[in-house]
C-alpha cells in the first residue's frame, strides 16, 4: 500500500510540474480593437474642476478647395482620405500647437483623449495631417478647414460637446456702429517716449483698424506708470475711450500703461475690451540661425522705435514673431514689404543681411538688406 501511495505522489508532482512549465502555457492573443466605421472623428478633454468636454467633426466628403488650398498644391481639390489622412485639433485651450506635432491632439473614430483643458471660451479649428509633412516648415498649418479667420469658438464646460461638419464655416455677424479707421493714443507718456507733447492726440501714435471695430498696433512706453486714452481721431472733440482692467468705456478713466516696454495695444471696440502686451521681437524660420525651433532676438532702437538685426541667413524662409511664441507673429502675404498678422513666410537667399522691422503707424513694414 505504501508503495502505491509513493507512485501516486510521484505522478501528482510530475503533472504539477508539467502544468507549470512555461512551454505548456497557452497565450491567447486578443485581436486589436478596430476603429468603428463612419466619418465622425472625436476627442475628449478633461475639464479643470471635473467632467469632460467632447469635440467632434464629420469628415464625410471633406475637401479643401479654391483659396483655402495651400500654396504649391497641384490640383483644384484636396480630398480627405481616411486610410492615409489624420484629423487634428488646434486651439487656444491647448496653446495652439502646430497640428500633427502633438499626437495627443489627434481625433479618432473611436474617440481619443487629449488631456486636461480649462473651462471657458475656446477658439479652435480642425486640420488634416498626413505623412510627408515638413513640420519644421510649418506644413501642419497648411490643410485647415479654411484660410484665416474666423476661428471656431465654443464654451468649454463640464459635460459639454461641440460637433460640426468639416469646413462648416461659422458666419460672422458684421458689427454695427460708427468705428473710426484709426485710434490715436494721447497721454503722459508722449514726451518721454518720443511722441511729441503730452496729451496731444495729433502727435500721438496711431493704432490702425485691422477689421471693423478691431484695432491693433504698437506703442513704446519709455518708463513705468504712464496714463493715456484712446482718442477716436486726432482731436479731443472726436471723443475717446478710457477704462481699466481690460474693459473700455466711452470717455472713461485714464488707462494705466503699466511697466515700460514696446507694447502691443489691441482694442476690440465691439466688445469694449483692450489689452496691453509687452513684446520682444525676433526672426524665425529655416533661413535663420535657430531654424523653426526658436526665435533669434532682434535689438530695439528707442529713437526710431524699430527692431533690427544683422545676421547670416541660409536659403529658405523666415518671418517675425514676438516673445519667442506663435501667439503674436507677422509675415508678408503679398511679397510687397508690408506685414500682416499670421502672414506668409518670407523667402530669402543665403547671405549676410541687416533686417529691420517697423511696426509703427498704420502700415507695418520690414526690410532685408544685403551687406
Amino acid at each position: 500500500m505504501k508503495k502505491y501511495m509513493m507512485i501516486l505522489f510521484a505522478l501528482f508532482v510530475g503533472l504539477a510540474m508539467i502544468s507549470c512549465s512555461d512551454d505548456s502555457v497557452s497565450i491567447i492573443e486578443l485581436p486589436e480593437e478596430e476603429e468603428p466605421e463612419g466619418f465622425i472623428y472625436s476627442i475628449n478633454f478633461d475639464v479643470e474642476g471635473g467632467g469632460t468636454f467632447t469635440f467632434s467633426v464629420d469628415m464625410d466628403g471633406a475637401t479643401i478647395e479654391g483659396e483655402d488650398l495651400p500654396d504649391g498644391f497641384e490640383g483644384d481639390v484636396f480630398e480627405f482620405d481616411p486610410d492615409n489622412h489624420e484629423v487634428f485639433i488646434a486651439g487656444s485651450m491647448v496653446g495652439w500647437p502646430q497640428p500633427g506635432t502633438e499626437r495627443s491632439l489627434r481625433l479618432t473614430r473611436a474617440g481619443s483623449n487629449g488631456g486636461t483643458v480649462p473651462a471657458g471660451n475656446a477658439e479652435f479649428k480642425f486640420f488634416i495631417v498626413f505623412d510627408g509633412m515638413d513640420f519644421e516648415a510649418n506644413d501642419g498649418w497648411s490643410y485647415g478647414e479654411w484660410e484665416g479667420n474666423p476661428n471656431r469658438s465654443t464654451e468649454v464646460t463640464s459635460g459639454g460637446t461641440f460637433s460640426s461638419d468639416w469646413g462648416d464655416q461659422p458666419e460672422v455677424e458684421e458689427p454695427s456702429g460708427d468705428f473710426p479707421e484709426t485710434l490715436y493714443l494721447a497721454g503722459s507718456f508722449q514726451e518721454a517716449s518720443g511722441y511729441g507733447s503730452d496729451w496731444s492726440p495729433s502727435e500721438g501714435p496711431q493704432i490702425p483698424s485691422t477689421d471693423t471695430g478691431i484695432y491693433d498696433g504698437y506703442v513704446f512706453f519709455a518708463e513705468d506708470g504712464f496714463e493715456f486714452k484712446l482718442v477716436k481721431g486726432d482731436d479731443w472733440g472726436d471723443g475717446d475711450f478710457g477704462g481699466a482692467d481690460g474693459e473700455l468705456t466711452d470717455g472713461g478713466d485714464n488707462i494705466q500703461s503699466g511697466d515700460a516696454g514696446y507694447k502691443r495695444v489691441f482694442v476690440n471696440a465691439v466688445d469694449m475690451t483692450y489689452s496691453l502686451t509687452n513684446t520682444v521681437w525676433g526672426i524665425i524660420g529655416d533661413a535663420t540661425p535657430n531654424g523653426w525651433d526658436a526665435s533669434t532676438e532682434m535689438e530695439f532702437d528707442a529713437e526710431t522705435k524699430t527692431w533690427s538685426i544683422t545676421v547670416d541667413l541660409e536659403d529658405g524662409e523666415m518671418k517675425f514673431r514676438a516673445n519667442d511664441d506663435w501667439d503674436i507673429n507677422v509675415g508678408d502675404n503679398d511679397g510687397d514689404g508690408t506685414l500682416q498678422n499670421d502672414g506668409s513666410n518670407i523667402p530669402v537667399d543665403a547671405g549676410n543681411y541687416t533686417i529691420t522691422l517697423d511696426l509703427n503707424g498704420t502700415e507695418w513694414t520690414y526690410s532685408v538688406e544685403a551687406n
